[in-house]
């Protein structure tokens, strides 16, 4: 018997559900700026393609296009994910300190416009999901960018796995403001408009009300020294003249953060060997070295090119990093040295 990944599965799920699904979104993509208002090239097909799809086959209430499990919201993810067919497996070390840290500094919302398809599964691993309530938990997710044509509102799209079967959509806003910020917005929006129709908050949604290690997760993929073996191809890269763009056949499995999850598993050896040997010099009553500590995961931005030109703002992930010890035992503080060589004389 076949056994296929949660995001294929859905993706059978609809073709069964609504047969022509491919052909109308793809019809809509075609539309794009020729008839149909237009939209930005980092998404893919606006929710209001999914819409669509549905037609007159849902009762056109706030209550049962939430309640549904193939909303429109759910239906133009599949379809945007279903061109590329990316999932991302992240090494779990990498991934806990991805998820474990705040989602600090003034990041831009435009950072979140790097991703590297324009639609990404990632998997959760067992154990290690940032938010899990009793028997319910995420097995993964999807994250696109939403354009709204006639609200010119952006998103950033989930459309989260749970185990019990649930496909719960979330958006985040984006805008000139910070990511954090963004991830507010919604849920005070989703407050707001579940109180306005009467609708009880979902149990699923209050579990994943904070929205920030899967951001980071995502924010990751969109960093400049992502670690992916070989990096993925953006499907835009193959649009055609028509506008279209050939759907691959299967999933992509997309290793994350290997030699990074290397790196952190020795830097936790080497806090192990700092907290031994503090324990030593503490018994022998030695002189104690500068404390060493590990400097928690952040992210790292700044801008580069010239002042009165094109500019570009590069967005690094610096791991867990030792501070004040030896990188091989642990021993005592490391002191780096800069060092300067001296240009090439000219001519």
């Amino acid at each position: 018997m076949e056994i296929l990944l949660p995001p294929k599965q859905v993706l059978r799920e609809i073709a069964r559900t609504y047969p022509q699904a491919w052909q109308i979104i793809k019809a809509c993509r075609a539309g794009k700026g020729k008839g149909l208002p237009d939209w930005p090239d980092w998404c893919y097909v606006p929710i209001a393609a999914g819409f669509t799809v549905v037609g007159n086959q849902i009762k056109d209430t706030l209550n049962d296009a939430y309640f549904n499990r193939l909303t429109p919201a759910v239906i133009v993810a599949a379809a945007t994910w279903r061109i590329s067919q990316g999932i991302y497996r992240f090494d779990p070390d990498l991934y806990k300190a991805l998820i474990q840290q705040p989602l600090d500094g003034n990041l831009p919302c435009d950072l979140l416009k790097r991703l590297p398809e324009w639609c990404i599964y990632i998997e959760t691993i067992p154990g290690l999901d940032a938010v899990q309530s009793g028997q319910r938990y995420i097995l993964g997710f999807w994250a696109h960018l939403e354009y709204d044509p006639y609200h010119k509102r952006e998103e950033l799209r989930f459309v989260f796995f749970v185990n019990n079967g649930l496909l719960l959509p979330i958006p985040v806003h984006l805008g000139n403001w910070t990511l954090k910020e963004g991830i507010q917005r919604v849920i005070d929006e989703a407050k707001e408009m579940a109180r306005q129709h009467g609708i009880p908050i979902s149990p699923s949604l209050d579990n994943i009300a904070d929205l920030t290690p899967y951001v980071q997760l995502v924010l990751y993929l969109c960093a400049d020294n992502t670690d992916i073996p070989i990096r993925p191809q953006h499907p835009k890269t193959r649009v055609r003249l028509s506008g279209q763009v050939d759907v691959v056949r299967e999933p992509r499995i997309w290793t994350v953060g290997e030699r990074v999850g290397a790196a952190i598993r020795k830097y936790q050896e080497t806090q192990t060997h700092r907290k031994d040997f503090a324990e030593t010099q503490r018994m022998h009553k030695a002189h104690a070295s500068p404390r060493g500590h590990i400097r928690r995961a952040h992210w790292h931005s700044f801008w580069t090119g010239p002042r009165d030109g094109e500019r570009k703002l590069i967005l690094h992930w610096l791991p867990p990093i030792p501070v004040n010890m030896d990188p091989t035992t642990g021993e005592g503080p490391v002191v780096i040295h800069k060092v300067y060589r001296p240009k090439k004389k000219e001519g």
